[in-house]
C-alpha cells in the first residue's frame, strides 16, 4: 500500500468511551474526519491552497469494519490513501491501529465527492488533485472488505412511508447544532454517527434487552460492521428524526437499520445498515444472542 500517509496520531480519552468500556463509534469517525483533512491537504485542497472555501470533500458512502476495541489511554494511528478517482467522486481508504503494538482497530472504505461549497453540488476534480492522488495510491487489504454488508445490502429506497410499512420505530429526535457542522457548512459525519449511537440504546430496549438489563447480566454490545449512505445535507437548525428497524439475527450477530430524516420536510438524509453483537464484559468475548431477542429481530425482516 505504498502511497498511504500518516494522517492522524492521537489518544483515546476517558470521555470518548461509553458504558461498554470502549471508544464510542462516533469517535472512530471523529478521528478519521481529522485524518481526512490531512489527506485533503496532501491532495492540494488544504486551507493554504487557492481552493480554500471553494472546494471541499463530502462523504457519500462509508463501509466500516471494527476489528478490535479501543480503550481509554490507547494511542491511535490512522493511515490514509486514495483507492481510485472518478469524474466527481473518489474512494479513500483509512486504517486505524493502536499505535504501540500495531493492532488493527478499524478499517474504512469511503466514497467521497468533490463538493463546490457555494453551489452545493459535486464538480469535477481539478487536474492537479488527480495528479496528487496518483502519489497516494492505496489498496484495501482483504480484512477491510465487506463481510456481511456488501454495497447491495444497503436499502436505498428510504421514505417515511416505507419506514411505517417496515414497522421501524422512532429512536432519536434531535436537531443540528452549529458546533456539529464542519467547514462545508453541514453536519459532519461524526454527528450522524452520534445519532446512531444514541439510537442503539433504544434499539436494544425495543428488542427486549435495554442497557440496564445488559449491565445486570454482565453484558455489553458492540458494532462490528457498518455501511452508510448520505442522501441530503443537514445544516445548523435542521430538525431530525431517526427510524430504526430490527432486520434479522444469527447465532451471535444481529442486523439492524437506521434511517435518518429531516423532521420538517420528511426527506431522507442518511441510511445505515449495521451488524452488532453481545459480549461478556469480563472476558470481552462474544456470546450467543438470547432466543427471545433473536425472535424479535426475526419478526423485523422485510
Amino acid at each position: 500500500m505504498t502511497g498511504m500517509i500518516d494522517s492522524f496520531r492521537g489518544y483515546v480519552s476517558m470521555q470518548e468511551c461509553d458504558e461498554m468500556g470502549h471508544m464510542n463509534i462516533q469517535h472512530y469517525i471523529a478521528k478519521t474526519a481529522e485524518a481526512a483533512l490531512h489527506l485533503r491537504a496532501a491532495l492540494g485542497l488544504g486551507t493554504g491552497g487557492g481552493t480554500r472555501g471553494r472546494i471541499g470533500l463530502v462523504a457519500l458512502d462509508n463501509h466500516i469494519r471494527f476489528h478490535r476495541e479501543m480503550a481509554t489511554s490507547d494511542l491511535v494511528l490512522v493511515r490514509s490513501g486514495v483507492v481510485e478517482m472518478g469524474g466527481k467522486t473518489a474512494t479513500l481508504y483509512h486504517e486505524m491501529r493502536e499505535a504501540l503494538e500495531g493492532r488493527l482497530s478499524a478499517t474504512y472504505i469511503v466514497k467521497i465527492g468533490c463538493f463546490d461549497i457555494a453551489a452545493r453540488r459535486l464538480v469535477d476534480w481539478p487536474e492537479e488533485v488527480r495528479e496528487a492522488a496518483a502519489t497516494l495510491a492505496a489498496t484495501p487489504p482483504e480484512t477491510a472488505l465487506p463481510r456481511a454488508l456488501p454495497p447491495e445490502a444497503l436499502d436505498r429506497n428510504v421514505t417515511l412511508q416505507r419506514a411505517d410499512a417496515l414497522d421501524m420505530f422512532e429512536s432519536n429526535r434531535s436537531a443540528v447544532n452549529a458546533w456539529e457542522c464542519d467547514d462545508n457548512g453541514h453536519m459532519s459525519a461524526r454527528f450522524y454517527m452520534a445519532r446512531i449511537s444514541d439510537s442503539q440504546g433504544h434499539m436494544w430496549a425495543h428488542a427486549g434487552l435495554g442497557r440496564h438489563g445488559q449491565a445486570a447480566a454482565g453484558l455489553a454490545t458492540a458494532t462490528v460492521e457498518i455501511r452508510q449512505a448520505y442522501f441530503r445535507e443537514l445544516r445548523s437548525g435542521d430538525t431530525m428524526v431517526m427510524r430504526t428497524g430490527l432486520v434479522e439475527a444469527g447465532e451471535k450477530t444481529l442486523r439492524y437499520r437506521h434511517w435518518l430524516f429531516n423532521a420538517e420536510t420528511g426527506e431522507a438524509a442518511a441510511a445505515t445498515e449495521g451488524i452488532g453483537l453481545l459480549f461478556d464484559r469480563k472476558s470481552r468475548k462474544s456470546v450467543p444472542i438470547p432466543r427471545e431477542i433473536a425472535e424479535r429481530f426475526g419478526r423485523g425482516q422485510n
